[in-house]
């Protein structure tokens, strides 16, 4: 396009987000904003110029949704998997059979990998093990990855492939599955999952659960550009990608210059990462529009959905009763206020409340020997808080950054692990009672990168077999659709540039069928994404 041809959006519902609500048409030059109002004085704007007309054609325009926390390659990597997700597998033979499918195509060398089991889900109620999973091949390796990626199962081959025996102990922040004489049976929980990358990739250590899997640069590319067709397609136009390491870092650099990026995404790097982006003076905010450094991913415990989440009322269904920590409080306290002295936002993935106090009390430390203002630090997930945790969140000016998709997807298996204190998965009534920001968030591909299904699941609290869990944390349609952009946009200290419909911003929008607004709650879901813009470029259309 010219760079100085003006493009006027105009015809359909133009939501803002910004305190006007709406407007009725939307100049843009050179990528951004320069004009919002009436559809005349827009007109009048470009001073008869050469103009693109974008008849919205009774559409709705919306701002790019913003969303911050997604991991963009792992995401395309689950793509490239056998789907293994609820309700397509309602079983551990759907398993065996969906992988079966795959096998046939086996060649040397290769390995049979699926994605997005939930042992709640299944009928059995239980994690396959290495048992399972050698009823699709006994000859090659046979991979299964949770789908909360916190966990994985392998065959007996690939047990043997890593290394894994008797005399294997748990690593910090982890545990191998064993069965009833302490044999492992093909389960890896959390920080085990560095046992993949051991002979070649990226080790993480006890930083967090290794989603990193080793390939070749050519197909980590292919990471990229599959999951950012899925991210377009669903109106995102920026992420903060949270957990970065080399490997990504790279891959999103060579994207970009090669021209195969074409979204926002903020990188926060993982804490193995800290003392070397220290060294080499990092800070947040380091980087440009399209790709820069938000902030330090820390892990503070496992997953609620697998079980491994630090919780102190503990769990039914898991083996590890009360799940673990990443690390012991006084080292995490420790990374935390080095973090926060050398100017990095944080982000932790904290999703049980005993893991929850450790942030809030490293937080609380963190401002104690340096007082930052408006630093933003978040509590990722921040699945089962307690009532009492939520006033100091508020006093300490903590960001939590929920998924609404995980109380429809697996609200229903928490309230059977933990009990009634389940209704209180992600507890927005709660965050908005302290006048704590509502954020909106995917953790795609642990739930699909899907803004419209996210809002109608924060304004129902609807799950996907029809029921309702914690009615009191309803959002309102408003306060879902700011969660997902203007609010996420200050998750990522990004406000300034996306996240609303104003001048000055750059224009990045969503193209809706109906206006929100204008459709019963029930049928939000079932409103498309028509396409897609980046800075007032089409780079998706349906």
């Amino acid at each position: 396009m010219n760079s100085s041809t003006y493009t006027l959006f105009h015809g359909g519902t133009i939501l803002t987000m910004d305190e006007r609500e709406t407007v009725e048409a939307v100049l843009v030059k050179e990528g951004k904003i320069v004009y919002t109002g009436p559809f005349e004085a827009c007109r009048a704007k470009a001073q008869g110029r050469d103009v693109q007309d974008v008849h919205l054609e009774g559409r709705c325009l919306i701002p790019g949704f913003v969303d911050p926390h997604a991991h963009l390659m792992m995401l395309g990597m689950c793509h490239t998997w056998v789907d293994l997700s609820y309700p397509k597998v309602q079983s551990i033979d759907d398993i065996v059979e969906q992988l079966l499918k795959h096998s046939g195509q086996m060649q040397e060398g290769g390995i049979i990998r699926g994605f997005g089991f939930d042992q709640r889900n299944l009928k059995e109620k239980r994690f396959p093990t290495a048992d399972d999973l050698d009823r699709v091949s006994t000859q090659y390796p046979v991979q299964i990855m949770h789908v909360s990626g916190h966990s994985n199962v392998v065959n007996h081959y690939l047990l043997g492939q890593l290394g894994i025996d008797e005399t294997t102990e748990d690593p910090e922040g982890g545990a191998v599955g064993r069965d009833e004489n302490g044999v492992p049976n093909g389960q890896l929980f959390d920080s085990a999952n560095d046992y993949f990358t051991r002979k070649s990739g990226v080790v993480i250590g006890n930083h967090g659960p290794n989603i990193h899997m080793p390939d070749t640069e050519e197909h980590l590319l292919n990471l990229v550009k599959v999951g950012q067709e899925q991210c377009l397609s669903a109106g995102i136009t920026s992420i903060n990608d949270p957990q970065v390491t080399k490997q990504e870092m790279e891959t999103f650099d060579s994207a970009r210059r090669s021209g195969l990026l074409k979204m926002r995404i903020v990188m926060s790097f993982l804490s193995t990462y800290l003392n070397e982006l220290i060294h080499l003076g990092f800070r947040s905010g380091f980087g440009d529009e399209q790709l820069s450094i938000g902030s330090i991913k820390f892990y503070a415990d496992g997953s609620l959905i697998s079980g491994t989440a630090y919780l102190t009322s503990g769990y039914s269904d898991s083996q590890r009763t009360r799940g673990y920590l990443y690390h012991e409080p006084d080292d995490f306290k420790e990374m935390f206020v080095k973090a926060h002295t050398q100017g990095f936002q944080t982000i932790t993935h904290a999703q049980g409340d005993g893991a929850i106090q450790v942030v809030i009390d490293s937080a609380k430390e963190a401002q104690k020997q340096c007082p930052i203002d408006d630093v933003r630090h978040r509590i990722e997930h921040c699945g089962l808080p307690k009532r009492k945790q939520i006033e100091k969140m508020a006093e300490l000016g903590l960001w939590p950054v929920p998924q609404p998709q995980h109380v429809y997807q697996f609200g229903e298996g928490v309230m059977r692990a933990v009990g009634t204190y389940g209704e209180h998965y992600s507890p927005y009534g709660w965050f908005k009672a302290h006048n704590i920001p509502v954020v909106l968030s995917s953790d795609a591909p642990v739930s699909p990168p899907n803004p419209v299904l996210a809002i109608y699941a924060a304004v129902t609290r609807a799950t996907l077999q029809g029921n309702v869990i914690g009615e009191m944390h309803k959002l309102t349609l408003t306060e879902a659709l700011r969660g997902y952009t203007i609010e996420a946009a200050k998750a990522i200290h990004r406000e300034h540039l996306i996240g609303s419909i104003e001048e000055g911003k750059l224009a990045d929008f969503a193209v809706l069928s109906q206006n929100p607004y204008a459709v019963p709650v029930e049928q939000l879901k079932d409103i498309d994404v028509c396409e897609t813009w980046i800075s007032g470029e089409k780079v998706y259309s349906k």
